[in-house]
């Protein structure tokens, strides 16, 4: 789990390059405003009325806009059960149970035609100009690591030859809230694996329990150890465990959420096939020490020109990778490696 790279500010400048986009595209506030004056027109009114901050708001205000939607939609499919008491669907009568399933869907898909994600394969978010609209906002977010699990790449890549970019998860399921299916704190970049099924899922999340990678960041909270002294590693060859623990001073609250979001991406089984990786790292921060490291950089200094930058720029090239934070997003396994690295003594 890493946090974007871009701060509140540029997340913002973001979320309102996207608005002006997803606006201009796909007419929202025409279709809002020409929806049927039936039972769910006070939902599309509100949706209307706040449509803005539907789009561009943070994901406690999403959470706020779906605790007050929420009962007006109950609200509606009781008014469409009182009005329809009697649904029948080719010549058959609905069973109650039928019922409530065919009237949660009517609510459902009413939304959904308006905040079209996914619903058809010409007009919606992803394939809109053949998923033109949905690169747009991938190339924009620049995202090319998995912020759930720093473990798989998601560039982004539209030419001629190869069409490729991260998926879009729903922090906010898009299945219980499809108002909130377009919204853009609610699509985060992630890799296939963390959006499919067999883990988030359907799985209901929200910024009291979970982590969210646009706002939170897990370095402080979890870090990767392997509990193994480096000579009992290289010299006697023991085995370790590679695990994620909390750091000192953790908050119990903090502690949960980000406990919550390891456990839904299954981090600690998946990175238990990176062991030989932090093995590698384990053994270049034992040799590369910090003292060995500014050795190089100093025996570098040419006239009072060096070819590095730092002492941190020779770290990363020889762990191979980032090690501070807000490079994360670009490599994948950089979380990983920083963590192992520190834990030897190797400090960016």
């Amino acid at each position: 789990m890493i946090k974007s790279p871009y701060n509140l500010v540029e997340l913002d400048a973001k979320a309102l390059l996207y608005y002006k986009d997803i606006t201009a595209v796909f007419g929202l506030r025409a279709k809002l405003a020409a929806t049927p004056n039936d039972e769910l027109k006070p939902v599309m009114n509100y949706l209307h009325a706040n449509l803005r901050e539907i789009l561009l708001g943070k994901p406690d205000r999403l959470e706020f806009h779906a605790a007050l939607l929420e009962p007006m939609i109950d609200g509606a499919k009781a008014q469409y059960r009182a009005h329809n008491p009697v649904i029948t669907l080719a010549g058959v009568q609905l069973t109650p149970a039928k019922m409530t399933v065919y009237i949660n869907n009517w609510a459902k898909d009413s939304i959904k035609a308006i905040f079209n994600y996914d619903t058809d394969k010409t007009t919606s978010f992803t394939r809109r100009d053949n998923g033109a609209v949905a690169y747009r906002h991938a190339k924009r977010l620049a995202i090319s690591a998995c912020p759930y699990c720093n473990a798989q790449f998601t560039f982004t890549i539209r030419n001629k030859r190869i069409k490729t970019r991260p998926e879009f998860d729903h922090f906010l399921n898009k299945g219980r809230y499809p108002y909130l299916a377009l919204s853009f704190y609610n699509l985060i970049p992630s890799c296939s694996l963390c959006n499919s099924g067999g883990l988030k899922g359907q799985k209901p999340f929200s910024i009291t329990t979970h982590l969210h990678p646009f706002i939170d960041n897990i370095e402080g909270l979890y870090e990767f150890r392997t509990n193994i002294g480096a000579v009992d590693f290289l010299v006697n060859g023991d085995d370790f465990s590679l695990t994620l623990q909390p750091c000192l001073g953790v908050s119990r609250t903090a502690r949960s959420r980000a406990e919550k979001s390891i456990s839904v991406f299954a981090i600690e089984d998946r990175y238990s096939f990176h062991k030989d990786y932090a093995g590698e790292i384990l053994t270049k921060a034992y040799v590369y020490n910090n003292s060995t490291i500014e050795a190089l950089f100093t025996s570098f200094d040419i006239g009072g020109h060096n070819l590095f930058a730092s002492p941190a720029e020779i770290k990363e090239l020889i762990m191979g990778n980032f090690l501070h934070p807000d490079r994360f997003h670009k490599r994948i396994l950089s979380k990983l490696t920083k963590d192992i690295a520190e834990e030897f003594g190797l400090t960016i």
